[in-house]
C-alpha cells in the first residue's frame, strides 16, 4: 500500500543536538514475518524499513550505505559504508515501538550509536499514514 511518511530524527553527541525533518512518498508491505517500510529520501537515498516484533533493521543504500539492526537490550556491530571508507558501528536500542492500525502508524526508537568509543545518542520517529489510490 502507499503511505505518507513523516520522519523525525534527533541525535545528540557531546552535548549537541541536530535534528532532522522530512516528508515523503513510500510504500508499507505487511508480511507475515512483520512489516516492510521502502521510501527514497529526497537526495536520492534508497531506505527501507523492516519491522519485525523483536527487532527493526534500517538500511540506506545511497552515496552512503548503512545497515542498522536494532534490538532492546542487545548490541550489534552494524556497517556504515561513505565514499571516504567503512565504518563499523556499534547499536543498542534502549526503546522500540511499533503500531499500525487502520491505516496510520507509528515507529519509534531509541538507540546509541557507539563509534570509535564515542557513543550518539539518536532518536527516530517515523509516522506513517495510508493514502487512498486515486
Amino acid at each position: 500500500m502507499n503511505v505518507d511518511i513523516t520522519l523525525h530524527t534527533v541525535q545528540v553527541l557531546d552535548g549537541e543536538t541536530e535534528e532532522t525533518r522530512l516528508t515523503a512518498r513510500g510504500t508499507l508491505e505487511q508480511r507475515k514475518d512483520g512489516v516492510l517500510l521502502s521510501y527514497t529520501e529526497p537526495e536520492g537515498a534508497a531506505v527501507t524499513v523492516t519491522v519485525r516484533p523483536s527487532q527493526t533493521v534500517i538500511e540506506r543504500h545511497g552515496e552512503v550505505h548503512s545497515q542498522l539492526l536494532l534490538e532492546v537490550g542487545k548490541r550489534h556491530l552494524c556497517r556504515y559504508e561513505t565514499p571516504y571508507g567503512r565504518l563499523m558501528l556499534h547499536t543498542q536500542a534502549q526503546t522500540l515501538q511499533f503500531s499500525f492500525e487502520n491505516g496510520t502508524g507509528c515507529l519509534q526508537a531509541a538507540y546509541l550509536l557507539d563509534m570509535n568509543g564515542a557513543a550518539i545518542a539518536h532518536q527516530i520517529e517515523i509516522r506513517i499514514k495510508e493514502v487512498s489510490p486515486c
